[in-house]
């Protein structure tokens, strides 16, 4: 028999294999579309989204106004602060987090001597959240249509001791079912 440890190590490492795949391949890159996937055991969840940056910063180069910096930084500071799931409850908390991105909020570009105009840049959140009743919950919601306008569709797949499930969010719809 496996243990819920060796079981949530096997999924993320499943999990988190998928988005290299997908930086990979540019027909995966599609504008108003992002990917989270989630590793559920217990109260915890493992979470991992993959999107363009101009469905959260509206934009895919490096920043090159004050505007956009701030655009960057307080995006950038939200993803990593903000459990990007949650209980209708509202229990869950950030344990760790990160967010990677090519766009250096402090990073002078030159886009011509650069060339990075049509060129495709992609976030990658990953979190671990506590979400205390999780485990008696049939579902869970997300703010990240609310915050980011730009995100028309978002695609949801989840892993736990219940069994797997998947569906597609619309930038109407903020919650969704477990399917325990």
């Amino acid at each position: 028999m496996i243990s819920k440890k060796a079981l949530a190590l096997t999924i993320i490492s499943a999990l988190t294999s998928a988005p290299a795949t997908a930086a990979d391949n540019p027909a995966s890159h599609h504008h108003g579309h992002a990917e989270m996937q989630l590793a559920i055991s217990g109260n915890q969840v493992e979470l991992l989204l993959v999107s363009p940056a101009g469905n959260i910063f509206g934009f895919e180069h490096h920043p090159r106004t004050p505007e956009q910096h701030q655009i960057v930084s307080s995006a950038t500071d939200w993803l990593g602060e903000t459990p990007l799931v949650n209980t209708p409850e509202s229990t869950c908390t950030v344990q760790e987090g990160s967010v990677q991105h090519e766009l250096a909020g402090d990073h002078e570009h030159d886009e011509h001597a650069h060339g990075d105009q049509g060129q495709h840049a992609d976030i990658t959140v990953t979190q671990v959240l506590l979400c205390p009743g999780l485990d008696q919950s049939m579902s869970l919601t997300t703010p990240l249509s609310t915050r980011f306008p730009g995100l028309e569709h978002l695609d949801v797949a989840w892993v736990g001791p219940d069994g797997q499930g998947a569906i597609r969010l619309s930038h109407e719809e903020s919650s969704f079912r477990l399917g325990r």
